[in-house]
């Protein structure tokens, strides 16, 4: 299955910016400028290096198609966490699995609609820095996954003040390889991978752990396990939208089973209801050989995964019977978009949409709707869903020379 997995997103490298304020071809902008942030990505025949351009482009007119080349693009890492937007910050991680110049999380901010660089945090080698949560605007916590631990930051000096190590938290080689992190009534839920020696735990590790932390006291209160469901792998470390929370304040957890690389591990979805910090015994849908309304093949895991409104959320199935003979990493054009009803635990096939590879997954909220990326053998691209009807409009809002990695709306 995917053994790239983890080899998907892209971050700034550098920003050059200037003062003009419109996408301009005779005064192109490094960066850009506009509302959105595009990422693309264009891989090299392995899929494990390649190009990533990364800009700021203007809001698109819905029912008509805009063009976009990476003219304005900045040429950054291969292979880092997706951007995490914080309002108008923007927080760009060193690379997941490559050796890199520099090993730094940098901070921007979008301010006149470009961008400009405020700072950076120095963090050590080998960190795999992939995710953070803002607690205030003087705290954050970063977590290094490459390391096993929670770097204590200010978000307004990009200051170290302190740290979190979880290494007594991994199995057989002292790093839980921590994943995304949510935080909820004074605790930071963080989701663990257990990944020893590539990436997948171990065949009999069938279980979901997630570590829970006071943020007034810094300190680990508890490591939680759900070891039932034969579930494996608490969040997709690159994707902040695999750990989030719905309107009742319950914490849902995407697991992903090993990416079905590992024999008896299963993909699926957990919650820790609202003042609780134990996982709801109750809840587990298996994602995992489940059945698509409206598709043939079942289901393998969740790709992407972002939560909407009143249950219901969006993403991509990965879908092992798609995949040819011999076919591995994100490539393989295998990647089904789907309704994900969590209430319900049903998923249906969002028609108009081709079958993706792996790299053009992400969903977003946009305006009053959604933003789903798409890179089928035709068009690669996003369109616009109107979550009350779960229909995309019939043509993307945004083509793009290489694959639509992700696509975030700053709103204003």
């Amino acid at each position: 299955m995917k053994k790239n997995v983890f080899f998907v997103a892209a971050i700034f490298a550098a920003l050059c910016l200037n003062s003009c304020d419109k996408n301009d071809p005779d005064n192109p902008i490094a960066g850009g400028s506009g509302k959105i942030l595009l990422t693309t990505a264009l891989p090299n025949a392995t899929g494990m290096d390649g190009t990533v351009y990364m800009q700021l482009i203007d809001e698109p007119v819905l029912g008509k198609t805009m063009a976009t080349n990476n003219n304005n693009g900045i040429n950054v890492p291969f292979g880092s966490s997706y951007p995490m937007i914080i309002g108008q910050e923007v927080y760009v991680f060193p690379s997941y699995h490559l050796t890199m110049d520099k090993n730094e999380l940098i901070k921007y901010r979008r301010t006149n609609g470009i961008l400009q660089r405020e700072g950076s945090l120095q963090l050590p080698a080998n960190n795999s820095a992939n995710n953070l949560v803002k607690l205030s605007s003087t705290k954050a916590y970063l977590s290094l996954a490459g390391l096993g631990l929670i770097y204590i930051f200010n978000p307004e000096t990009m200051q170290k003040t302190g740290e979190i190590n979880l290494t007594s938290l991994g199995i057989q080689d002292n790093n839980p390889d921590i994943g995304i992190m949510i935080e909820r009534d004074g605790y930071v839920f963080a989701g663990l991978s257990q990944m020893v020696g590539g990436w997948t735990s171990p065949e009999n590790y069938k279980q979901a752990d997630v570590a829970v932390i006071d943020t007034k006291t810094d300190k680990l209160v508890k490591m939680i396990s759900e070891k039932t469901s034969g579930f494996s792998q608490a969040t997709r470390p690159i994707d902040p939208k695999s750990l989030f929370m719905d309107e009742k304040g319950d914490i849902y957890i995407s697991c992903l089973g090993n990416f079905g690389m590992v024999a008896g591990h299963k993909a699926g979805i957990l919650r820790i209801k609202k003042g609780e910090t134990d996982f709801d015994p109750t809840y587990h849908w298996t994602i995992t050989g489940a059945s698509i309304e409206g598709e043939e093949k079942v289901a393998g895991f969740a790709a992407s995964i972002c939560y909407a409104a009143n249950g219901k959320a969006y993403g991509y199935i990965d879908i092992p019977g798609y995949y040819k003979p011999g076919e591995t990493g994100h490539g393989a054009i295998a990647s089904r978009a789907v309704v994900f009803d969590l209430y319900n635990q049903k998923m249906k096939k969002i028609e108009g949409l081709d079958l993706s590879n792996g790299y053009g997954v992400l969903v977003s909220k946009y305006k009053d709707g959604l933003a789903i990326a798409n890179a089928s053998t035709t068009t690669k691209g996003i369109y616009y869903l109107n979550p009350q009807t779960d229909k995309i409009n019939p043509i993307p809002m945004i083509t793009t020379i290489g694959n639509p990695m992700a696509i975030e709306w700053f709103g204003n």
